[in-house]
């Protein structure tokens, strides 16, 4: 029972943030992508909402809330889809998660991902990249119950304050086992990532740019 809600968010407040710290991430090395903002603020969201951070025991028929955070990165690589889990991700400051997804989705397509990279995730976030879209409805990663898509973030006008201006907006798109979360906790869900996601400067602090 697999259906998908979508959203959309305005990026504007975090494109910003990004180019204001974009000289200590290149300082430190570091790629700093929206994917990395976004697994940041997950784990918060899914502490909210633990039905989404689960798998679904289909032998037992049994629902497994996990208390722990790894999220799935779906790569494409030259044999398909691969998803490397990146473990623990509520640990991790923004610049950590950034090298983290940058290395693991390296390692997936040099096929150089070890076995515990591969097993253990909690929830996916797929992104289409370069390739951009609108939407798209992404197929959960099973025996997990939720997966999140990225889609393009690109300026277009929106009624700002009963005006218009130009924004940075994006859509997510949220797919789940209707089994186990209902549309109503997944609506609420990714609303609250949105507004997360839209606010940056109000959860991230000096201590995430690690």
């Amino acid at each position: 029972a697999h259906f998908t809600f979508v959203a959309e968010c305005d990026f504007t407040a975090l494109v910003g943030h990004r180019a204001s710290v974009r000289e200590r991430a290149e300082a430190a090395g570091v790629r700093l992508t929206y994917l990395a903002y976004v697994f940041r603020a997950l784990p918060a969201v899914l502490k909210e909402f633990p039905l989404l951070n689960a798998t679904l025991d289909d032998e037992r028929h049994e629902i497994v809330l996990k208390g722990y955070w790894n999220l799935g990165i779906a790569t494409n690589t030259d044999d398909g889809l691969t998803v490397p889990i990146l473990h623990h991700a509520d640990r991790l400051g923004l610049f950590a998660l950034a090298r983290e997804i940058e290395r693991l989705s390296a390692a997936a397509r040099e096929h150089k991902l070890k076995l515990e990279e591969l097993q253990g995730g909690t929830f996916t976030v797929t992104s289409t990249g370069t390739k951009g879209g609108v939407l798209a409805t992404p197929i959960l990663h099973h025996p997990q119950v939720a997966i999140l898509g990225l889609h393009a973030i690109v300026k277009r006008p929106a009624v700002v304050d009963d005006a218009i201006a130009i924004r940075d907006l994006g859509n997510l798109s949220l797919s789940m086992d209707h089994r186990v979360v209902d549309g109503a906790v997944g609506a609420d869900f990714l609303y609250a990532l949105v507004e997360r996601l839209q606010s940056p400067s109000a959860w991230l602090d000096e201590g995430d740019l690690r």
